[in-house]
């Protein structure tokens, strides 16, 4: 017998400080409800849990970046749908003011409707924000330094966890002076009693439009060619002209074959009805006559009268702003039909988003999470082990007392 070295003490206590440590581990785990508290619990699943808790939060955030964007697409839509009422009603108002049976007193009141319309959808444009974004107004293509771009406002929505998940919005410029400025890109031909002049940019401009598909190169010959005739035969003419085309991707020019047989002031009238023609190419014109001449602010576009205008011809300026704005009510109709298409494109986003970080969430919940069941039977063990390693130990050291009879 001996009593310096209690073995069976030293084994019971050996028993008992594992049963106690496993034991507060079961508690630690049941009262966070984690399974993983620390990386020595479990290096690897520690790592691949944060990893997923990275992507869910990336998930989450993305999901409200979704709806923020459709928030936006929203106020946008809900601006333009004024703005489209206000151009079905300028529709009407052209198309009125264009019948015989009005007079100018009559017509100017129009006028002056159409005019308040389109201050309205400048107003409307320029003052539509969205926390502090305006994607409608006329400076929507400027730097914060307030330098002009040549792009629209972009926006870009981040709408998922990693770089390249974003989805890209411009803004437009739909003001008044923005919505044609947009249409009008064949303007600026200058017409004189030797031919037309079509600026470069011009020629360009008609070159898209042709591969475009949105003016065809035939017709758009045939087009200008009777409005020479139309002219001539208006001018007393005689003698057969045609127009002929020369394009090229920087340069465009127009002119009459023949032209000898025109001259003086008839020449000049030819010239410019051939210069509205090739106006007319892009669909949007603006109003001829002394006032809308001197306006550039958009409503050069739909001035129906023209006060101090000898040559005005009211009911041609007439049908001429019903062909604009029908052009615009497109324009509109293209770029709301371009924000329907986001928003359903983002709905099902934040559908895509919200079921992988329900997915992502469960499967980190099975490598981070406390099974509650599994850890109290656990803790039910080690308690009972723990209670009876310190019973043993109490045991293994009286042991030691049977030394005592030897010494009597």
């Amino acid at each position: 017998m001996v009593i310096q070295h209690n073995i069976p003490a030293t084994n019971a206590y050996r028993n008992l400080t594992s049963n106690r440590s496993g034991l507060s581990k079961n508690l630690e785990k049941l009262s966070s409800g984690f399974r993983i508290n620390r990386a020595a619990d479990d290096a690897a699943g520690l790592a691949i849990s944060e990893a997923m808790r990275s992507k869910i939060n990336g998930l989450d955030q993305a999901t409200a970046n979704a709806n923020d964007a459709i928030g936006l697409i929203q106020t946008e839509e809900g601006a333009l749908t004024e703005t489209h009422s206000m151009l079905q009603r300028m529709t009407t108002l052209a198309t009125q003011a264009a019948n015989g049976t009005y007079n100018s007193t009559s017509r100017a009141s129009i006028q002056k409707e159409m005019d308040e319309l389109g201050n309205e959808i400048d107003r409307i444009a320029n003052n539509t924000d969205y926390n502090g974004i305006k994607p409608l107004a006329s400076d929507s293509n400027k730097t914060l330094t307030g330098e002009n771009n040549s792009d629209k406002l972009n926006m870009t929505m981040q709408i998922g966890p990693t770089k390249g998940e974003v989805l890209d919005l411009k803004g437009q410029d739909m003001t008044l002076k923005g919505i044609f400025n947009d249409l009008d890109k064949v303007s600026g031909v200058s017409a004189a009693s030797t031919g037309v002049t079509v600026p470069t940019t011009a020629g360009s401009q008609l070159v898209k439009l042709f591969n475009d598909k949105t003016v065809d190169e035939t017709q758009a010959e045939k087009d200008l060619t009777n409005a020479v005739r139309d002219a001539m035969n208006r001018a007393d003419i005689k003698g057969a002209a045609s127009v002929s085309i020369s394009l090229s991707s920087d340069t465009g020019s127009i002119t009459i074959n023949g032209q000898d047989k025109i001259t003086g002031s008839k020449a000049i009238a030819v010239y410019n009805a051939l210069a509205d023609a090739y106006d007319a190419l892009d669909g949007v014109q603006k109003s001829k006559g002394d006032t809308a001449s001197a306006l550039t602010d958009g409503k050069e576009y739909i001035q129906i009268t023209a006060s101090g205008a000898a040559n005005d011809d009211v009911t041609a300026n007439a049908n001429r702003v019903v062909k604009n704005i029908q052009s615009a009510i497109d324009h509109v109709s293209s770029y709301r039909a371009e924000l329907g298409a986001k928003q359903n494109r983002l709905e099902h986003t934040i559908n895509n988003l919200q079921v992988t970080s329900e997915n992502t969430t469960a499967a980190e919940s099975r490598i981070r999470d406390t099974d509650m069941a599994k850890e109290m039977a656990a803790y039910t063990k080690n308690n009972i082990l723990s209670q009876a390693a310190q019973s043993m130990l109490a045991q293994a050291n009286q042991s030691g007392q049977g030394v005592l009879s030897l010494l009597q």
